[in-house]
């Protein structure tokens, strides 16, 4: 997506919102500066634990706006957060110099006009100072980026297309394409991106053939069944195979970005512990690393030497 039609997406979802649209629209205008890169309805987890939603995120600069209109001041809440949200959100702890600027849009324009331009003064300050690594990035080139780093953490807010990405960038393959959304990727450890199941009513329904995949909100741990009985029974009868072989799962769970497309983010490194102390049967994933180590292609290395 090139820049035009991101940014069209991108404000078109606060356009039902009109005091929030044009408080936002107006900072972005009066910036005036195509090097930052914007996202809109941008949930951030807090160092207490948490969530936050930025109406407006630079994640370049690290600032965030929250706009407060009057049928919903200091709304921000976690009503109905979506697994989408959680997943997609970016940690405040792995932020260093976050900054949050809230936006009283129940004042009068006037004052609304000069917290703008108070609010446009300071990110354009900070873009001042960091102009010489300040780059709107394409995919591909966070994507060869990555490649040059040691490891990638559940903290990196890295989104990933499909699971070619995923395989070529962080587990050194080459690769056309992927059909399969579970293969080994490298001695024990398994590509694991599982579609998350959907719970509404306390009923937990299946996206991805039968398979239910439920994630902690915290990320650490995975319950794992078939709404099928007879399939789920027999994965709990024989998961002692999988944990005597101590194989390992890279998690990229499946999830809809704040654009509402498709994308895989890494969630950590799971390993079978047994069957879920919260339902017998489904078996539960541990997680046990929140990093995995990004292996380099042989075809990198032979073009290197």
């Amino acid at each position: 997506m090139n820049k035009r039609d991101y940014l069209i997406k991108t404000f078109s979802r606060t356009k039902r919102k009109d005091y929030e649209n044009y408080i936002l629209t107006a900072i972005w205008h009066k910036l005036d500066n195509m090097n930052i890169k914007p996202i809109s309805q941008q949930y951030v987890k807090r160092q207490n634990g948490r969530y936050a939603l930025m109406d407006l995120y630079f994640p370049q600069l690290k600032i965030g706006i929250e706009v407060d209109e009057a049928y919903h001041l200091n709304n921000h809440t976690e009503d109905n957060l979506r697994m989408d949200d959680i997943i997609s959100a970016v940690y405040e702890e792995s932020i260093e110099d976050f900054q949050v600027y809230r936006m009283d849009a129940t004042k009068s324009i006037d004052e609304i006009n000069a917290r703008i331009h108070e609010v446009v003064s300071i990110i354009k300050n900070k873009a001042a100072v960091v102009k010489t690594t300040l780059n709107w990035k394409t995919y591909e080139e966070e994507l060869s980026e990555l490649k040059q780093k040691e490891h990638l953490s559940i903290h990196d807010n890295v989104q990933f297309k499909d699971i070619k990405d995923i395989a070529n960038t962080v587990f050194g393959k080459n690769a056309k394409r992927y059909q399969l959304s579970y293969f080994r990727v490298i001695d024990k450890t398994w590509l694991w991106c599982p579609k998350l199941s959907i719970v509404e009513n306390g009923d937990t329904k299946s996206v991805a053939s039968g398979w239910l995949n439920l994630l902690a909100e915290d990320w650490t741990y995975i319950d794992e069944s078939h709404q099928d009985v007879a399939i789920a029974k027999e994965r709990t009868k024989n998961y002692m195979e999988e944990m005597n072989v101590g194989r390992e799962r890279a998690v990229f769970a499946k999830y809809k970005n704040n654009l509402g497309f498709n994308s895989y983010r890494f969630v950590g490194v799971f390993k079978i512990s047994g069957v879920s102390p919260d339902n017998d049967e489904f078996l539960r994933y541990d997680r046990i690393s929140e990093r995995v180590r990004i292996i380099k292609s042989t075809v990198s290395k032979q073009l290197e030497s």
